[in-house]
């Protein structure tokens, strides 16, 4: 901290008055410990000069410490950038529409996105900055990806363009880390043999619906249930174009990777449908599934934490460690916990890449892209500044224990992190806070992931990206809300019927012409290659 201010204060004698006020004021804050709502609103409030940048974050701030944060932030920002960072939060959810509405609104200069919002209809609506006209500004930064590859930023470029920077996962396989967790206390109890596939997996499902205190709950009460059914009953054969998320019907073949089909029109889709109708006739699934947002998280964090269901879908290991072990563990430290990658029994193994991660994208409509585009440098490049947007403040939001970050003590509420900036180059190695969770599942799947990056060959379309045009994609949606969706809730018992229904629908919205558009781009992409 005396070398936090040291520095500030050094800067004085080069600064214009304004700029003495305010660091004299975040002097004053830091000494304290943490800045009061009358000093964080002066904060907010940066003289002459100084951009105040605003970050749009899907998830939920901080029980605390948030002003913290920013007191430290603005303590390197304003007088290396002259610049602030201020973030809001959406919640996970409903994040797709609140993203959309946020970008066109112009408030925000960074958007989280990718994957889980509709970040290439919003590409093509101009929305995002072309980074590759900024980076010769950031060198430190360009060379930092070269870590991964040569092409790993071009790789995510969009017509020619890129629109967002990408997390920074090395290695990371597709898929590896979403899985079944579950209650493993519960599993011995009930004499369950080991979860290692769909039907060890169904059979703990239908064993936990004898139990008393879960008879009246549903068991899923996530509406993304149906692409956990996909990799398990698939197996591999297909790989996706995308996220599931961001091309839901469309797929290519393993052994024919130059070739898009239909999704739904593959014998794979329709055992998913067949699972989908039985479980929510049986009362497994939420029976309002379709009602509820896209990600369900939360309640079903806190479903456990109640003992109202013992078992989660559609979860990443990641996400298992920082949000459900921290407070489970605090709450119930006798249990006992089990994952199953969903991944497990695929006979093919591909490494993602960057292209396919979420990202961080600045707005055409900020005011400063310049300074926009060296502070994404600084959190990619300099630790004190990816450690304040990654973990927080220290003692507040996490704690050093050496080279390692401890939760110890800090509920998962009370947890921070710009997720989608994320740099594996960057972070440090989380002290564990359950041990059995850590010694039976954290340290068995870090083994694993190893393993499979030593064999696993390149995914055949890495680095293909595409461009959806807006109107086309605005008719799909409707499609997919009014008629996908509640096929893949369960919803239709007739699944024919339903399956006909949809395809149908699909059509009427443009589908033949959207697939036969991305088929284009794909051999005009593989003869560049």
């Amino acid at each position: 901290m005396k070398t936090i201010v040291k520095r500030t204060l050094s800067y004085l004698c080069l600064l214009p008055a304004s700029f003495c006020a305010l660091l004299l004021l975040l002097c004053l804050c830091l000494c304290s410990g943490c800045a009061s709502e009358e000093q964080a609103a002066q904060l907010s409030q940066a003289p002459d000069g100084v951009v105040n940048f605003k970050a749009l974050i899907v998830g939920t701030p901080p029980d605390t410490g948030l002003d913290e944060i920013y007191a430290q932030l603005d303590a390197l920002t304003v007088p290396e950038l002259s610049c602030t960072l201020r973030f809001e939060f959406v919640p996970w959810g409903n994040e797709r529409k609140q993203i959309n509405i946020a970008t066109a609104s112009g408030e925000y200069d960074f958007i989280s996105g990718g994957v889980f919002s509709d970040y290439r209809t919003l590409v093509s609506k101009n929305a995002f900055l072309d980074l590759n006209e900024y980076l010769y500004l950031a060198p430190a930064l360009k060379e930092h990806y070269t870590t991964y590859s040569e092409t790993a930023l071009s790789d995510c470029e969009i017509d020619g363009g890129l629109y967002g920077l990408p997390q920074f996962s090395m290695g990371e396989i597709a898929s590896v880390n979403e899985g079944f967790f579950y209650r493993e206390d519960l599993r011995k109890e009930w004499g369950l043999g080991p979860i290692d596939s769909l039907d060890a997996m169904e059979d703990y499902l239908y064993r936990a619906k004898q139990e008393e205190r879960y008879q009246d709950q549903p068991l899923i009460t996530d509406n993304r249930i149906w692409q956990s059914l996909w990799l398990l009953v698939s197996r591999g054969k297909y790989l996706e174009v995308e996220s599931m998320m961001e091309t839901p019907f469309v797929v290519v073949q393993a052994d024919d990777p130059d070739t898009l089909i239909s999704r739904l029109e593959t014998p794979e889709f329709a055992t998913v449908l067949k699972y989908l109708v039985k479980w929510r006739r049986d009362g497994i699934l939420e029976p309002n599934l379709l009602a509820l947002s896209d990600n369900e998280g939360s309640r079903g964090r806190e479903m456990m934490m109640a003992d109202l269901k013992p078992c989660e879908t559609n979860v990443p290991d990641w996400s298992i460690s920082t949000s459900y072990i921290p407070d489970l563990t605090k709450a119930h430290p006798e249990w006992e916990y089990g994952f199953f990658p969903y991944t497990g029994g695929n006979e093919e193994w591909y490494i993602g890449s960057l292209a396919s991660a979420s990202v961080v994208s600045v707005s055409s409509k900020t005011s400063d892209p310049k300074k926009a585009v060296l502070l994404l440098e600084k959190i990619h490049t300099d630790q004190r500044y990816y450690d304040l947007i990654k973990y927080g403040a220290e003692g507040i939001h996490y704690r050093r224990e050496g080279e390692y970050i401890s939760y110890d003590g800090i509920p998962g509420s009370s947890q921070f992190g710009w997720t989608v900036c994320t740099d594996d180059l960057m972070s440090y190695e989380a002290m564990p806070l359950n041990e059995q969770w850590h010694r039976d599942v954290e340290e068995k799947l870090s083994a694993w992931k190893e393993e499979l990056a030593k064999t696993a060959a390149p995914h055949p379309l890495d680095g293909f990206t595409f461009l959806i045009d807006a109107a086309a994609a605005q008719q799909l949606d409707t499609a997919e809300l009014k008629y996908f969706q509640p096929l893949v809730c369960g919803y239709y018992e007739d699944i024919r019927e339903g399956l006909a229904e949809t395809l149908d629908a699909l059509e009427q919205a443009g589908f033949a012409e959207y697939m036969d558009d991305m088929q284009r781009q794909l051999r005009a992409w593989r003869a560049e290659a």
